[in-house]
C-alpha cells in the first residue's frame, strides 16, 4: 500500500525544486523538522550547470529531476520544497506510459504544486497532497505541519478537517459530499482543455485558492471554468484565501462575486492557501461537508 515507507529502511521522501528555487538556507533548516520525525528525507538538487530555470535547458533539467524522484526512487512521497512558476513546463516531458506501470507516488505542495496534483490525478489517478513545503517561509511549527509529518510518518490511511463557513444563500437540502479536487486557481486555470485536467468535474468538491492575483483577473478565469462547462456537476465549491489581492476589491467583495457566479453551494475556509496555517487537503480523497466542516479520507 502507498504510503507504508520504502522497503527495508525508514519511511522516506524525495525532496526536489519542480519550480522556483527557495530562499537560502530555509530548505536546509526546515528538513531538520522532517528528519527528527524518523523520515528519510533524500534531496534532488538542481545542476547549476543547465543555467535558467525557466528556459529550455532548465525545463530539461528540472523534468529529469522530477522523472527521477517518481520513476527510480523506492519511496511514495515525493515533497516539493516550494512553488512558484513552471511546473506545468514540466508536463510534456514527462513519460506517462513508464509512470502508469508503477506503484502510486503522492505528490507534496501546493500552489505552482497544483499543476502537478492535477496531472497526476488526471492522467493516472494518483492522490496528491497539498499542504506546507520545506523551502517555504510559511513552514512553521503550527497544525499543519504537525498533521502534514504526522501523515508522513505514519503512512496511509489518511483524514483531516478544515473549518468551512457557508457562502451561498439558503438552505443546502442534503450535505455535500464527493471526491476532492482542487489547488491554486490561477494555475489549474492555464491547464482546462488539456490532458492534464479532467474533461468532467461532476462529482468533485472544489477547493481553490491564490495570492497576487486581483478581482477581475480572478473572475476572468472563473469565466473559463464556467463557460467550459466544467461547474456541471459540481458538488461544492470551497474558497480558501486569496491573499495580497491587487486592486480595489478586497478578499470578502471577491468571495461574493465568486458565490454569485457560481452553480453550486459555495463555501469558505481560513484555514488553506498561501498562509499559516494551510492544513493539509488531499486530491483524490472523499469528502462531506457538515456542520460546518470538510471532512475528508484517503485509504
Amino acid at each position: 500500500m502507498a504510503g507504508q515507507g520504502c522497503e527495508n529502511q525508514p519511511l522516506g521522501i524525495v525532496v526536489l525544486e519542480p519550480s522556483s528555487s527557495s530562499a537560502p538556507g530555509v530548505l536546509e533548516q526546515n528538513l531538520t523538522d522532517i528528519r527528527d520525525r524518523g523520515i528519510r528525507a533524500d534531496v534532488i538538487t538542481y545542476d547549476s550547470g543547465a543555467g535558467e530555470r525557466l528556459a529550455e535547458s532548465g525545463v530539461r533539467e528540472r523534468a529529469r529531476m522530477l522523472s527521477s524522484a517518481l520513476l527510480e526512487s523506492d519511496c511514495d512521497y515525493v515533497m516539493a520544497a516550494r512553488g512558484g512558476y513552471g511546473a506545468s513546463d514540466l508536463l510534456r516531458h514527462l513519460d506517462w506510459q513508464a509512470l502508469a506501470k508503477i506503484s502510486t507516488k503522492i505528490m507534496v505542495g501546493f500552489s505552482d504544486i497544483s499543476a502537478l496534483h492535477a496531472a497526476l490525478y488526471t492522467r493516472l489517478g494518483w492522490p496528491g497532497l497539498h499542504g506546507p513545503m520545506p523551502g517555504s517561509t510559511l513552514w512553521g511549527s503550527g497544525p499543519d505541519v504537525a498533521s502534514l509529518l504526522e501523515f508522513l510518518s505514519k503512512g496511509r490511511p489518511w483524514s483531516g478537517r478544515i473549518n468551512v463557513e457557508q457562502v451561498s444563500i439558503g438552505e443546502i437540502s442534503a450535505e455535500p459530499n464527493g471526491t476532492l479536487l482542487g489547488g491554486c486557481l490561477s494555475v489549474l486555470s492555464n491547464l482546462i482543455g488539456t490532458g492534464y485536467f479532467p474533461g468532467s468535474l461532476s462529482g468533485h468538491m472544489l477547493f481553490l485558492e491564490d495570492t497576487r492575483e486581483s478581482a477581475p483577473r480572478i473572475l476572468r478565469l472563473w469565466n473559463q471554468w464556467l463557460d467550459s462547462g466544467l461547474l456541471d456537476g459540481v458538488v461544492a465549491l470551497v474558497l480558501g484565501r486569496f491573499t495580497e489581492l491587487d486592486g480595489d476589491q478586497d478578499e470578502d467583495w471577491l468571495v461574493q462575486a465568486l458565490m454569485s457566479r457560481s452553480p453550486c453551494p459555495v463555501f469558505r475556509s481560513p484555514d488553506f492557501g498561501h498562509v499559516a496555517p494551510n492544513m493539509p487537503l488531499v486530491v483524490g480523497s472523499q469528502a462531506r461537508i457538515s456542520k460546518g466542516e470538510l471532512a475528508w479520507s484517503l485509504n
